[in-house]
């Protein structure tokens, strides 16, 4: 019996402190990336090409004194030069982000401070990246981070955020711990969401 309380007790302490480690990291990259999220009005490959004329303008123009109304206004005006026949909205949201994966670099699902840009109906194939500091990749899936990127997040981020989610060839245990951590929350979020309903 003895034997049986030990290995439980070790147990919930690895899964404590492994809990503990996965909320503070997530923590950190959520108080300190800003997410972007775009949203095309629909699957229709102008639409998509809309979408992603409207990053590129964003991209090019967002820094850490934009207001939701400048990238809402020059949205609006690029929509209006690609003859689009529909409005664009802004909002500063907390959102549930999926994993993002590039070469070098991993950020794992959670609740992020995100920027949301919805073209017309948004019912199209979104778009994600971190918007601050300025991390986004117009390669959507295998962005390489740089090494001013890199100089970035240090600044930015706890050290043991940053290792997280730097990839140096191998498995990443400390990304794995946080994104398994992420995904139990979820769960378990969900299902409370569920019973509340019932």
């Amino acid at each position: 019996m003895k034997k049986i309380s030990m290995v439980l007790l070790m147990f919930l302490c690895i899964f404590g402190t492994a809990f503990w480690y996965s909320v503070e990291v997530q923590k950190n990259l959520s108080d300190n990336l800003l997410r972007m999220h775009i949203v095309a009005n629909s699957d229709s490959e102008k639409d998509q090409h809309i979408k992603l004329e409207v990053r590129n303008d964003i991209l090019k123009n967002i820094n850490e004194n934009s207001t939701l109304w400048q990238l809402e206004s020059s949205a609006r005006e690029k929509l209006r030069m690609l003859g689009a026949d529909y409005d664009v909205r802004t909002s500063l949201e907390r959102c549930y982000v999926p994993v993002k994966e590039y070469k070098n670099i991993s950020l794992p699902e959670g609740y992020y401070n995100c920027v949301r840009v919805v073209l017309g109906n948004g019912k199209g194939k979104n778009w994600w990246c971190v918007a601050y500091p300025p991390l986004c990749f117009t390669e959507d899936v295998f962005g390489d981070l740089s090494e001013n990127g890199k100089k970035e997040l240090v600044q930015r981020l706890e050290s043991e955020s940053f290792d997280a989610i730097i990839k140096n060839g191998g498995v990443n245990y400390k990304f794995k711990i946080v994104e398994e951590i992420q995904k139990l929350r979820k769960k378990y979020n969900s299902e409370c969401e569920n019973m509340h309903r019932s």
